[in-house]
């Protein structure tokens, strides 16, 4: 993770991970949390026996206008690897960005 702050207003962020199951007979759980009674909110997938998931490699920057009022950027990129070619094997690469207003009362 490197965090720079090049002006008493401004934060910017970059972080690199790389993600994998600790065994080849672990299941990918995904999920969005316990709601459902009979999978507990979760569903794993097996993966074949691969153990990479994928490199995310993720920026941020933030504008803070004064102490009520902050801007947010986020962009997100995942470089699917091996495990993640065996259960979407037509595309393993993902993206996600979001922009946000933060207003504090």
């Amino acid at each position: 993770m490197l965090t720079l702050r090049p002006h008493p207003k401004v934060t910017l962020t970059n972080e690199f991970h790389a993600l994998a199951l600790n065994s080849g007979t672990d299941f990918w759980y995904s999920g969005g949390g316990v709601f459902q009674p009979q999978t507990f909110g979760y569903v794993g997938r097996s993966t074949g026996g691969a153990k990479s998931l994928a490199n995310l490699y993720d920026m941020g920057a933030e504008y803070r206008m004064n102490s009520r009022l902050a801007f947010t950027a986020y962009y997100g990129y995942a470089q699917g690897k091996a495990a993640m070619k065996v259960i979407y094997p037509k595309g393993t690469n993902g993206s996600f960005g979001y922009l946000e207003a933060i207003l504090r009362f």
